[in-house]
Protein backbone atom coordinates (compact mmCIF):
# COMPACT_ATOMS: atom_id res chain seq x y z
CA UNK A 1 0.00 0.00 0.00
CA UNK A 2 1.46 3.66 -0.97
CA UNK A 3 -0.04 6.04 1.39
CA UNK A 4 1.59 9.34 1.94
CA UNK A 5 2.95 9.73 5.82
CA UNK A 6 0.51 12.99 5.78
CA UNK A 7 -2.44 10.40 4.95
CA UNK A 8 -1.53 8.00 7.97
CA UNK A 9 -0.86 10.98 10.17
CA UNK A 10 -4.23 12.92 8.97
CA UNK A 11 -5.58 8.95 9.65
CA UNK A 12 -3.71 8.94 13.00
CA UNK A 13 -5.21 12.38 14.04
CA UNK A 14 -8.57 11.37 13.58
CA UNK A 15 -8.15 8.34 15.26
CA UNK A 16 -6.89 10.04 18.41
CA UNK A 17 -9.51 12.22 18.46
CA UNK A 18 -12.30 9.60 17.68
CA UNK A 19 -11.04 7.55 20.42
CA UNK A 20 -10.94 10.48 22.72
CA UNK A 21 -14.69 10.78 22.35
CA UNK A 22 -14.77 6.58 23.81
CA UNK A 23 -15.03 5.53 20.12
CA UNK A 24 -13.68 2.32 18.87
CA UNK A 25 -11.98 3.18 15.68
CA UNK A 26 -12.26 -0.12 12.89
CA UNK A 27 -9.41 0.58 9.86
CA UNK A 28 -9.89 -0.87 6.67
CA UNK A 29 -6.46 -2.71 5.73
CA UNK A 30 -6.66 -2.12 2.16
CA UNK A 31 -8.35 1.59 1.58
CA UNK A 32 -7.88 2.61 5.09
CA UNK A 33 -11.38 3.82 5.37
CA UNK A 34 -12.14 4.74 8.94
CA UNK A 35 -15.57 3.94 10.80
CA UNK A 36 -15.94 4.69 14.34
CA UNK A 37 -18.71 2.54 16.58
CA UNK A 38 -18.61 3.17 20.56
CA UNK A 39 -16.75 1.01 22.29
CA UNK A 40 -18.86 -1.29 24.53
CA UNK A 41 -17.14 -0.37 27.28
CA UNK A 42 -17.91 3.38 26.97
CA UNK A 43 -21.40 3.24 25.69
CA UNK A 44 -24.50 0.85 26.04
CA UNK A 45 -23.80 -0.40 23.04
CA UNK A 46 -28.06 -1.36 22.43
CA UNK A 47 -28.55 2.40 22.86
CA UNK A 48 -26.25 2.74 19.57
CA UNK A 49 -26.87 -0.58 17.70
CA UNK A 50 -29.53 0.65 15.09
CA UNK A 51 -27.63 3.76 14.23
CA UNK A 52 -24.49 1.56 13.95
CA UNK A 53 -26.15 -1.07 12.17
CA UNK A 54 -25.22 -1.23 8.67
CA UNK A 55 -21.44 -0.78 9.95
CA UNK A 56 -21.38 -3.51 12.56
CA UNK A 57 -22.79 -5.67 9.62
CA UNK A 58 -20.21 -4.66 6.96
CA UNK A 59 -17.22 -5.22 10.16
CA UNK A 60 -19.01 -8.71 10.97
CA UNK A 61 -19.13 -9.74 7.67
CA UNK A 62 -15.93 -8.67 6.58
CA UNK A 63 -13.72 -9.28 10.15
CA UNK A 64 -10.43 -9.73 8.27
CA UNK A 65 -10.77 -7.15 6.18
CA UNK A 66 -10.37 -4.48 9.02
CA UNK A 67 -8.50 -3.74 12.58
CA UNK A 68 -9.89 -2.54 15.30
CA UNK A 69 -8.30 0.48 17.51
CA UNK A 70 -9.91 1.06 21.09
CA UNK A 71 -9.18 4.13 23.12
CA UNK A 72 -6.40 3.25 26.06
CA UNK A 73 -7.55 1.20 28.76
CA UNK A 74 -7.90 3.53 32.30
CA UNK A 75 -4.54 1.17 33.77
CA UNK A 76 -2.88 3.02 29.83
CA UNK A 77 -4.99 6.73 30.95
CA UNK A 78 -3.32 5.85 34.26
CA UNK A 79 -0.17 5.41 32.84
CA UNK A 80 -0.38 8.75 30.87
CA UNK A 81 -1.07 10.70 33.80
CA UNK A 82 1.54 9.58 35.70
CA UNK A 83 4.17 10.10 32.92
CA UNK A 84 3.23 13.38 32.79
CA UNK A 85 3.20 13.82 36.66
CA UNK A 86 6.92 12.31 36.39
CA UNK A 87 8.05 15.03 33.67
CA UNK A 88 6.56 17.97 35.42
CA UNK A 89 9.63 20.62 36.97
CA UNK A 90 6.95 22.36 39.20
CA UNK A 91 7.73 20.19 42.43
CA UNK A 92 4.47 20.93 44.56
CA UNK A 93 2.33 20.93 41.42
CA UNK A 94 3.71 17.15 40.30
CA UNK A 95 3.49 16.49 44.24
CA UNK A 96 -0.32 17.37 44.35
CA UNK A 97 -0.68 14.99 41.10
CA UNK A 98 0.95 12.34 42.47
CA UNK A 99 -0.95 12.65 45.98
CA UNK A 100 -4.46 12.18 43.29
CA UNK A 101 -2.96 9.28 41.79
CA UNK A 102 -2.68 7.62 44.80
CA UNK A 103 -6.41 8.60 46.27
CA UNK A 104 -9.67 6.96 45.47
CA UNK A 105 -10.70 8.44 42.21
CA UNK A 106 -7.71 9.56 40.96
CA UNK A 107 -9.01 10.41 37.36
CA UNK A 108 -11.39 12.96 39.12
CA UNK A 109 -9.09 14.02 41.20
CA UNK A 110 -5.86 14.19 38.86
CA UNK A 111 -8.78 16.32 36.61
CA UNK A 112 -9.63 18.84 39.25
CA UNK A 113 -5.74 19.62 39.63
CA UNK A 114 -5.16 20.03 36.32
CA UNK A 115 -8.40 22.15 35.36
CA UNK A 116 -7.58 24.55 38.39
CA UNK A 117 -3.47 24.78 37.14
CA UNK A 118 -1.99 27.05 34.51
CA UNK A 119 -0.54 23.44 32.94
CA UNK A 120 -3.76 22.68 31.91
CA UNK A 121 -2.94 23.21 27.82
CA UNK A 122 0.86 21.44 28.41
CA UNK A 123 -1.43 18.15 29.87
CA UNK A 124 -3.64 17.94 26.97
CA UNK A 125 -0.39 18.66 24.63
CA UNK A 126 1.51 16.09 26.45
CA UNK A 127 -2.04 13.36 26.75
CA UNK A 128 -2.81 13.84 22.80
CA UNK A 129 1.41 13.23 21.57
CA UNK A 130 0.99 9.89 24.03
CA UNK A 131 -2.20 9.09 21.98
CA UNK A 132 -0.42 9.67 18.62
CA UNK A 133 2.34 7.32 19.51
CA UNK A 134 0.02 4.52 21.12
CA UNK A 135 -1.81 4.50 17.66
CA UNK A 136 1.46 5.18 15.67
CA UNK A 137 2.52 2.03 17.10
CA UNK A 138 -0.98 -0.14 16.55
CA UNK A 139 -0.64 1.10 12.78
CA UNK A 140 3.47 0.27 12.64
CA UNK A 141 2.07 -3.13 14.18
CA UNK A 142 -0.44 -4.10 11.72
CA UNK A 143 1.52 -3.04 8.42
CA UNK A 144 4.96 -3.79 9.60
CA UNK A 145 4.66 -6.63 12.21
CA UNK A 146 6.49 -10.20 12.43
CA UNK A 147 4.82 -11.34 9.78
CA UNK A 148 4.70 -8.72 6.86
CA UNK A 149 6.55 -8.37 4.00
Amino acid sequence: MDVSDKKISSIIAEIVDENDCGMNAFVHRKSLKLTFIPNEFNHYLDDFEDLFKDELDEINMNLNLYFKIEPPSSHESFNIMKSFAENLDQSNLKEQLFSALNKRKPFAHFKHIIDHSNIREKWFAFKKQESIQRVELEFKHEFQGPNKP
